[in-house]
């Protein structure tokens, strides 16, 4: 039976070899076709990543103008607080003063009570008018930086 062997010879055309044609020419096509997107496909990457940057650029230079614009409205505010924290001071040392006074007479000069009393109600009222104006000029102060007074 070795000897015996038939030669298979196909001729013509079979099912199997028109597929794998066929499948060879669409792997091959497949291929050829990302070979040649490859280059624009790399290039919109790069102007999308170039276009973020720029955005990111922009953004970036609005919140440093942002931020420019906080700190100098915080320092506006501070420099307000601390004057508002010096007209308090000043009153606090002007009411001081004027109970200071006002127990003295009453313990070295009791019969001088009521014109150390009025001595003090004039003194206060000097005070308060002048406390107003200090009142105003911070108040005057804000407004011509932009903010109004707050409180």
């Amino acid at each position: 039976m070795a000897g015996s062997a038939v030669p298979v010879v196909v001729s013509g055309w079979s099912w199997t070899a028109a597929l794998m044609g066929l499948a060879n020419l669409l792997i091959g096509g497949l291929l050829v076709q990302i070979v040649r997107t490859r280059p624009t496909l790399k290039k919109i990457a790069n102007e999308r990543e170039a276009n973020l940057l720029t955005e990111r650029a922009a953004e970036m230079d609005k919140m440093g103008e942002r931020i420019a614009a906080l700190e100098a409205q915080l320092e506006q505010q501070r420099a307000r607080h601390e004057a508002e924290r010096a007209l308090d001071r000043h009153r606090l040392n002007n009411m001081d003063q004027c109970l200071t006074y006002l127990f003295m007479v009453f313990e070295k000069m009791p019969e001088k009570v009521p014109e150390a009393m009025a001595a003090v109600k004039e003194m206060r009222a000097d005070q308060l008018k002048n406390e107003a104006l200090e009142k105003a000029t911070i108040h005057a102060a804000a407004i011509a930086h932009g903010k109004g007074a707050e409180g």
